[in-house]
This record gives C-alpha cells, structure tokens and sequence, in this order.
C-alpha cells in the first residue's frame, strides 16, 4: 500500500480507490482511457502515482471505443473510466458496441456516495440497471471490501466465451473508504480446446470432396490466433471467403484474390451471390 497505513493489529489499511489500482495491475492492464469527474477522481488520483497509463479523452464514448479496440487487438479486457451521471450514460454506445462484437472490455464508473442514492442528488442513477441489459456483467460495489471480488469476476466475465462489456460502479465514498483486503489477481477462464483428429479428418474430407468450397468468416474472425489459422490455410489452398463486417482484417493484400466481398448488409454484393450460388 501506497502510505502503509495500518490497523492496531498490524493489517495494511488500503483505499477503495487503491484497491482499484492494484487489481488493474495485477491483471496486466497496461492503458486505461477514460475523462475524470468528481465521484471517480479518487481512483485517478492513485493512477497518476502507480499506473497504468492513463489516457484521457475528450468524450466517454470514446474512452469505451477505445478500450473496445484494445480488447479487440490483444483478447485481454480493455479498460475505461468515467464518473457519474453523464459520465456514464455517454458510454452506453460504446459499451452496447463491445458487447455485441465480442471485444472484451471493462468499465469503471462512478457514482454518488451510497447515503445520497435515495435522494434526488446531482448526477444520481442507478448504474447497474442502466448497464444490465447491454453488457455481460453490470455491478455496483457497495463495501470497499468487496471491491476485489466484484472487479475479479468483471474481468473474467469479460474475457469468457464469448467475451463482451463488463461494467463496475463504484460510490464516492467506497473509494476513498479503507479496508484491510488485499487486491486479486486474474481468475483462470475456460480454455476450449482443439478439435479432434476425427474432427479435423472429417473437415479435411468435406472440403476435397466440395464442388464449391467457401469460407464464410464473421464474429471473432479477426481474432489473432484465427487470422493465422486463416491465412496458413489459403496460403496452402486456395478457397473464396466472405465475410461480415465484423471479420474486416482477416485478408491481407497478397491473398486479396480469395476474397470475395461482405455479406448481409447490402445484398446483392458479391459476397451474397456466392453464398447464394453455393447454397
């Protein structure tokens, strides 16, 4: 802990806010975006001293994006922070967006001290309804001493399959509140493991025996690991592949010849007349 502080029975005293900190760092979270705000700035505080590093941006909505992008190009949880209020309704595109492409991603927000939630005080809503229906995980710390627990478990809901928006609310006060936990590292998440060689056999057999193979490459195509698959495979034979928009990426410019366009949004486009002519 930052001061050392310390009960009478010698238990280091740590700050909501710290606590925070030391989880982000533990699950390896090198870049944070987000704007600062009253109800969150205890947590930005403990950033300027610690890390990660902090990126601040001109509109919540952007922060989101960008932790989205982050998920997205890593499969690790990116991460934003914006306060109360607004702070946190101008995510909700960019939280809805992660969670419908499957870009693991985390949300810390603030929110009124918990003694003032029940009033009609400035800048306060309930956080976690508003984020329940357009993300994986959505919920609010009510005792610092939770605050491992709860943050733990968004980031493993936001990198399971299949992976989205996890967002965590957090009240003034338990920020700056101090408890004598200590902070989590990451949580083992569920590993799917290959296919069987009989699996593998079977695919290799259907394809040589196709009249007309094609690869139809959507959502979480654009993934690392299956980009390699993807291309080693068309390097080795040659098949057209369509995809979504959400696969964009997956073709790279010296094997342009096996694609073949995106399909769904305009009809009648290339991509569809070839899923129409195989079907």
């Amino acid at each position: 802990m930052s001061d050392l502080e310390k009960t009478e029975k010698g238990q280091e005293l740590a700050t909501g806010a710290e606590l925070v900190v030391d989880c982000l760092i533990k699950q390896g979270v090198k870049y944070i975006f987000g704007i600062p705000g009253a109800k969150i700035d205890a947590v930005f505080d403990v950033l300027k001293d610690r890390g990660p590093e902090l990126i601040v941006c001109r509109h919540e909505q952007n922060a989101a994006f960008m932790a989205a992008a982050i998920g997205r190009l890593t499969c690790k949880p990116g991460v934003c922070i914006v306060t109360s209020g607004p702070g946190a309704s101008n995510l909700a595109t960019g939280v809805v967006t992660a969670n419908v492409e499957n870009d693991p991603m985390v949300a810390l927000v603030g929110a009124v001290p918990r003694a003032d939630r029940l009033k009609r005080t400035h800048q306060s809503m309930d956080n976690a309804a508003l984020f329940q229906p357009i993300s994986k995980f959505s919920a609010e710390v009510v005792d610092p001493k939770n605050v491992p627990e709860v943050v733990t478990n968004a980031f493993r809901a936001a990198e399971s399959t299949s992976a989205g928006a996890s967002v965590v609310s957090f009240p003034q006060d338990v920020l700056v509140s101090k408890t004598t936990v200590n902070a989590l590292g990451p949580l083992e998440s569920p590993i799917l493991g290959t296919a069987s060689e009989d699996a593998i056999d079977r695919a290799v057999e259907a394809i040589k025996h196709a009249k007309m193979p094609v690869i139809l490459a959507g959502m979480r195509a654009n993934r690392f690991s299956v980009v390699s698959a993807v291309r080693a495979l068309l390097r080795k034979i040659s098949i057209p592949v369509v995809e979504t928009f959400q696969a964009a990426g997956l073709i790279p410019r010296d094997l342009e010849e096996n694609f073949y366009g995106r399909i769904g949004l305009f009809r009648n486009q290339p991509g569809d007349l070839v899923l129409e002519k195989r079907m």
